[in-house]
């Protein structure tokens, strides 16, 4: 198991750091073409060198997630491991289903690429709230993507690229918090008090005994069916 869980982190941190170098070389390339307060990263696949490789980061990084989901599973934290799975699955989705310039109107493909993104982005943080070990990065991640989403709703699109670089560091962060020091061996707090609020096998039998006390069992609690 251990070997297993070894390999699954050496994994995700090499498609996690191939999607970063990626993302960062994009950026570098095309620092002069955009404005990158204004534009979001999504929107460099009408730019130069992005066109080919903004959707080889997403993926490099999806692939990496969905891996991160694998040791997060065999922790035994089923619902966060599905959270991370769909974060991964998500930037997937945003490779195959591009989106538009933002001068442009809203088409199907973009509608898809926003809307994944944004269920994608909040399954990150959400996951990481159930672990239960990285709360104050989750919640800065949630508060992230509730700027990122008001610049839109606000019409401030002057920032949205600045506001989006931010989250997507922050869910970055994330993944590699799962990873660091262990990571793939968290318990979600959920699971945790689920278990100590109904595995007390000695108080149950303590229970069984003085029911059977009244009704005529004996002392480990089975009935007796003679004398």
């Amino acid at each position: 198991m251990n070997d297993i869980r070894a390999l699954l982190r050496l994994s995700a941190f090499t498609w996690l750091a191939a999607g970063l170098v990626i993302a960062v070389y994009v950026e570098v390339v095309n620092a002069g073409a955009v404005d990158p307060l204004a534009t979001t990263f999504s929107e460099y696949v009408h730019v130069g060198q992005g066109a080919r490789l903004v959707g080889v980061a997403m993926l490099a990084t999806g692939f990496g997630a969905l891996t991160v989901a694998g040791g997060v599973r065999l922790s035994g934290a089923v619902w966060a491991a599905r959270l991370v799975a769909l974060f991964g699955a998500g930037l997937c989705v945003l490779a195959v289903f591009p989106q538009e310039p933002m001068d442009q109107p809203l088409t199907w493909h973009g509608a898809i690429h926003r809307y994944v993104a944004l269920a994608a982005f909040a399954a990150l943080p959400l996951a990481g709230l159930v672990l239960g070990a990285v709360r104050r990065l989750s919640y800065a991640t949630l508060a992230a993507l509730a700027v990122f989403v008001a610049t839109f709703l606000l019409d401030a699109r002057a920032v949205t690229g600045v506001a989006e670089r931010i989250l997507l560091i922050l869910e970055l962060a994330l993944l590699v918090a799962f990873l660091r020091g262990g990571g793939f061996v968290m318990q979600p707090r959920a699971t945790l008090s689920f278990t100590a609020s109904t595995s007390f096998p000695c108080r149950d039998l303590a229970r069984q005994r003085r029911t059977c006390g009244r009704s005529g069992c004996g002392d480990r609690g089975e009935p007796r069916f003679g004398a």
